[in-house]
This record gives C-alpha cells, structure tokens and sequence, in this order.
C-alpha cells in the first residue's frame, strides 16, 4: 500500500496582550479563522510577561495602553528576550511621542486599531516575513516629522554663521561618517579635515561629537 506524503503546513505562531476584551475576542476570532496563524497566547497585561515569553511567538501584537507595563515597555522587553520574534503595535493612539517611542523600543509594525483585519493579517503575515508594515496615516505622520526635524535643523544651524564647508562637514558628522570618509566625500586631507572641525566645534561651544548628536538629534 502506498503511502502519500504528508504536508506540513508552517503556521505563524501569534501572541496577543490587548486589555480591551471585546476587541482581544474579535483578534481571537480573526486569527483562528486563518489556516496559516495559530493563536499561541493570549493575555489582557504584560505583569506576567513571562508566560507570554514562554510561548515562542513568531509575532506579538501589542495594545500600548496596558496596565502596569506599558505596550512600549512590553515592546523593549519582547525584542530584548525573543530578538528573532515580531512586534506589532496595535492601537488607537496617532501622536508622534507613542509611534516613536514602540519604533524605538523596537516595533517591526505599527496599526491603528480601526484598520481592516485583511490589513492585520497583512501585517502579521508581513512581518513574519521581515518586513516592516506602518499605517499610512502614520506613515504620513512620521515623514512630516523627519522634515520638521530637518527644517528646525536647518535654521537653527543658520544661527552659527557657519561656511558652507563647515555646514557640509557638520552635516556628514551628524550622519554618523567616519573622518575618513568625510575627508573623501569633501575631497579634502584629514589636516584639513581637521581644521574645519575644530572651527566649527568652536562656532558652536562643543568638544565632541557626542555633544553635536545631543544638539541636533
């Protein structure tokens, strides 16, 4: 008798921490209807945060409003124990300090809780993959800031009175290059190099390159 092979079908192991419980049974329901994610956890805070470390989840959704600990602090937490595991936040905040902070705490994804489950899905499917999926409201929210940053960057260089060599120079330190590989960028010997950025360190009363990242980041 012949025997078929058998078909293994890899399913995305997702842990769920949201508070709300009409909206954890709807994740619940969303996700057990997907023949591709299998439900491994669910838990309304992160004060046991161990039992969801315990499960190995390919992906985590995270509400950021949580009692105790914060979907942030879950967030910094999941990346730190489980490096290879997602992180999905998914909330009703849209405010610059709650999106930057779950990126910075390391979020592969961010979602607003009114978008579709085909969007949610995506995203845990998306991340998974090792993808990184952002709302567009977000998305939007986030590239304005970057060129709010730049703008406020910009004029308050112009205070300094600054070359336009030493703007340049300042701009590539700011971007974290090596004096080498400013000096090839400009086109200039180190000795040059130098003597640029000692005037420049003098415009603006610091003494390293660490203060230039507290000033202008």
């Amino acid at each position: 008798m012949n025997i078929g092979t058998l078909t293994f079908i890899s399913m995305i192991r997702v842990a769920v921490v949201e508070d709300n419980l009409s909206y954890l049974k709807a994740l619940q329901a969303l996700i057990g209807s997907r023949p591709d994610l299998l439900l491994v956890y669910t838990v309304q805070s992160l004060l046991n945060i161990d039992g969801l470390l315990n499960t190995s989840p390919d992906v985590v959704i995270l509400d950021i409003d949580l009692p105790g600990i914060t979907g942030i602090e879950g967030a910094a937490l999941v990346r730190q124990r489980i490096p290879g595991a997602g992180i999905l936040m998914l909330t009703v905040f849209e405010d610059e300090e709650k999106i930057f902070g779950s990126v910075k705490a390391g979020a592969d994804g961010y979602l607003l809780k009114k978008d579709s489950p085909e969007k949610i899905v995506e995203a845990i499917t998306a991340i998974y993959n090792g993808e990184s999926i952002i709302n567009g409201k977000i998305a939007r929210k986030m590239l304005d800031y970057f060129n709010r940053k730049e703008t406020d960057r910009q004029q308050k260089l112009e205070q300094y009175n600054l070359t336009k060599r030493e703007k340049e120079i300042l701009e590539l330190l700011i971007a974290g290059k090596s004096y080498k590989q400013i000096a090839d960028t400009c086109f200039i010997s180190m000795q040059t190099l130098f003597t640029h950025t000692r005037n420049t360190y003098n415009k603006l009363n610091i003494h390293s390159r660490a203060e230039i990242a507290a000033k202008f980041h």
